[in-house]
């Protein structure tokens, strides 16, 4: 249910003209999940501990990045898959332009979600990190700063990272006059602590802030003034901290909003300097900021066409696919133009038994390949498909 409702909400809301790419981005991510089972990638590789175990776990440390990325990664696999499949005496399964889509935009957001926090280290990293010197769970803590039985309702991880930033000059502030070290957090720490809260409080009735819209979350980011020092797009205002676009940003929620707990101090400082009143986030904005922020690593890098064209060749996919004239394999001028990478990708997926076999009769190793060669190689196919 975790895994379904947090993508069901992110997906319905985003627009495929987000980050001006080519890729819709699919409406139902329920139909990937359908498509991760009924064509049985279940059966070999498990998500969240239910699955099979034959190919790697696919919550377990695994981030799969863009389009291309994850094409990436499956192509190069394509031996070891098709080992597998004639070990186990199946049928590669064949997918359709849609079902590949939905597939890869169900995986995209496992990371997304990161890992379920505990509530043991909860405890402990709220006395480790001098949380429990100023507020109070029950009759324990301090009292400077207001109860975490105030947000028992709404304990969150993302309400929780929402309300420390708003609250974060004056927990400086705070921090400072007690000679305290400002607290330093990963993303697991977040989400520990977050499940300690919600379970020490035992809140009812609890209202959980919703993962984010990231088409909101770009307007967010604009009205609260963060393109003054970050670009994402076009030009910042001030270049005084990282291209956001740059950093390729490949994180989930807790880790997103880790990393901008830990610059706070930074920030404040450079914001004083600029005279750049400290934005303060309301309702759901830091979760549709977030979503914006993780989106931004999904758009692939454009390729060249010239590159993708001597990669083609230097891979000897040429010595099969001509150009204007039939070879071993189809010539590729004659499809249907690439609307998107998704179809590059589906076409490759279905036709790699075929592949993997004309190149074993013809004693050639698999061409394997990196993300840059396949964006290559995309912008090359499209173009020649468009000419």
């Amino acid at each position: 249910m975790r895994i379904t409702f947090l993508i069901v909400v992110v997906l319905s809301v985003l627009s495929p003209s987000l980050l001006s790419q080519e890729i819709i981005i699919p409406q139902n991510p329920l139909n990937g999940r359908l498509v991760f089972e009924e064509k049985g990638c279940i059966e070999c590789h498990s998500i969240g501990g239910f699955g099979g175990t034959t190919g790697p776990s696919l919550t377990r440390d695994l981030y799969f990045g863009s389009v291309l990325e994850l094409a990436t990664i499956i192509w190069n696999h394509t031996p070891q898959m098709n080992r597998k499949f004639r070990q186990m005496t199946i049928n590669r399964p064949q997918l359709t332009e849609n079902e590949m889509l939905d597939l890869f935009g169900f995986l995209y957001y496992l990371r997304y979600l990161g890992e379920p926090g505990s509530v043991a280290k909860g405890k402990k990293l709220l006395e480790i990190k001098g949380c429990s010197g100023c507020h109070s769970i029950g009759a324990s803590g301090g009292s400077i700063g207001p109860s975490f039985e105030n947000i028992q309702q709404y304990a969150s991880p993302l309400y929780i990272v929402q309300t420390m930033w708003n609250h974060g000059p004056a927990m400086q502030e705070q921090l400072k006059k007690s000679g305290v070290k400002y607290p330093i957090l990963t993303g697991q720490d977040i989400a520990d602590i977050t499940m300690y809260i919600r379970q020490a409080t035992m809140g009812n009735d609890e209202i959980r802030m919703a993962p984010g819209n990231p088409n909101k979350g770009k307007e967010v980011f604009d009205n609260k003034g963060c393109d003054n020092c970050h670009l994402t797009e076009g030009k910042a205002k001030r270049i005084l901290a990282p291209n956001l676009r740059k950093l390729e940003l490949k994180k989930s929620v807790t880790e997103t909003a880790s990393s901008m707990w830990n610059h706070g101090p930074m920030m404040l400082k450079e914001m004083k300097k600029e005279s750049i009143d400290w934005p303060i986030f309301v309702n759901n904005e830091m979760a549709d900021l977030i979503a914006y922020l993780y989106f931004l690593g999904f758009e692939d890098k454009s390729g060249d066409k010239n590159r993708g064209e001597r990669t083609f060749k230097d891979k000897s996919c040429n010595s099969c696919h001509k150009t204007g004239r039939e070879g071993k394999g189809p010539d590729l001028t004659k499809i249907k133009k690439f609307d998107s990478p998704i179809k590059m990708v589906q076409l490759m997926w279905n036709h790699a038994s075929e592949m993997e076999d004309l190149l074993i009769s013809q004693n050639k190793p698999w061409p394997t390949l990196d993300t840059g060669d396949m964006c290559d190689l995309y912008a090359y196919l499209k173009y020649i498909t468009q000419k």
